[in-house]
């Protein structure tokens, strides 16, 4: 009885804030079935479209460094890559709206050199800007934002309240190296990358969790 209760009261807030408050309904970020994208859960983050813009986000090493590493892309649109998850900074919704402040963390791959999965900024030279693990959600390098782009596509912003990158609010897109690498990156040169969320069943995320160093 009890349980019911719970259900139904929280079935009840939901209904109320979404319903009494547009704003919130038209700001949820929404995953590839249509539904809110929820904090702490697991979500594949893929190309707006199939085909040449390669597969979803995966981690990777970095001048042949083993730690730590780096969010590259899929070159194959065949892979969804690795899960993500999402954690907010401060909200009181159970899922992410648009534009609120929140920390990444990929969690389809096992830690490695015991850092944490956490994504952050980090410097590659004075005009571009990499994605590397090891981040702190506490920390103005990995505070990011979720928008809409278009349609039902998002992009994702590095735009923390204080950082030490002259420009503040920056869409991360994909970087290809000389030897063909796809870093998730901010530059001067770099278009925002659109991008859909898509919900990972719990058996997709058991069977893709592996560890990045051999």
């Amino acid at each position: 009885m009890k349980t019911s209760l719970l259900a139904a009261l929280t079935t009840f807030v939901l209904f109320a804030l979404t319903t009494t408050n547009p704003s919130v309904v038209e700001a949820q970020v929404l995953d590839t079935d249509g539904n809110p994208v929820e904090w702490s859960t697991n979500y594949y983050i893929l190309p707006f479209v199939w085909g040449p813009l390669g597969g979803g986000l995966t981690l990777g090493r970095h001048n042949n460094s083993i730690c730590p590493l780096y969010v590259t892309q899929e070159p194959s649109d065949l892979s969804n890559g690795l899960t993500v998850a999402f954690s907010p900074r401060i909200s009181r919704l159970p899922f992410v709206t648009s534009s609120a402040d929140l920390s990444i963390r990929t969690t389809g791959a096992a830690a490695t050199c015991k850092l944490s999965l956490v994504w952050k900024i980090v410097p590659e030279s004075t005009r571009l800007w990499f994605v590397s693990t090891n981040g702190n959600s506490n920390f103005p390098t990995s505070i990011f934002k979720i928008e809409h782009y278009e349609s039902y596509y998002y992009k994702i912003l590095f735009c923390p309240a204080q950082s030490p990158i002259p420009t503040l609010c920056k869409g991360l897109g994909i970087y290809i190296d000389d030897d063909g690498t796809r870093y998730l990156a901010i530059g001067d040169d770099i278009e925002p990358f659109r991008f859909v969320f898509k919900k990972a069943e719990v058996s997709q995320t058991q069977n893709y969790i592996k560890t990045m160093v051999s």
